[in-house]
């Protein structure tokens, strides 16, 4: 059985969620029970998520980038997921590679489903900075999302 105790620093019962997480691996002790224990950061949430993919639907309608379409090289704009890929690879500053299997090459990187909120915020406000420096005009959504999950922009508010 998984337990899942979220301590949110805005929480005011706080104090009480961590006294069941104690109380619960006592019990499991107690019980002779094996159990693992992790601590993290809370995971993104599917808000951040939508907000990613409203920052890379304004990138990918506006950024013209170099990459292949039928095996020839080409300047144009892709769609969302192929910047995904390059802003995530980017971001992690990723370098492995691997064939792909009908040949060319893929990019081996980082998943965003694996970022904590934190992470999240911070590759929001990667992905801003390249379309900003690249004249990216931010839909309401994205800079509305931008300001809820991003960090600096947080605290610039």
């Amino acid at each position: 059985m998984t337990r899942t105790f979220l301590v949110a620093h805005d929480n005011p019962n706080r104090a009480q969620v961590c006294e069941r997480a104690i109380q619960h691996m006592r019990d499991q002790y107690r019980a002779g029970q094996s159990f693992e224990i992790e601590v993290r950061e809370p995971r993104r949430s599917l808000d951040s998520n939508a907000a990613m993919w409203a920052t890379l639907a304004d990138i990918a309608g506006q950024v013209e980038w170099p990459h292949t379409v039928d095996g020839a090289w080409q300047i144009a704009k892709m769609d969302s997921d192929s910047w995904k890929a390059v802003l995530t690879a980017a971001f992690e500053a990723e370098t492995r590679m691997a064939q792909g299997v009908g040949g060319g090459t893929v990019m081996l990187g980082a998943r965003t489903s694996k970022f904590s909120k934190r992470r999240m915020g911070e590759f929001l406000e990667f992905c801003n900075a390249f379309g900003s420096e690249r004249g990216v005009r931010w839909s309401a959504k994205a800079l509305e999302d931008l300001a809820q999950w991003a960090p600096a922009a947080r605290a610039a508010a």
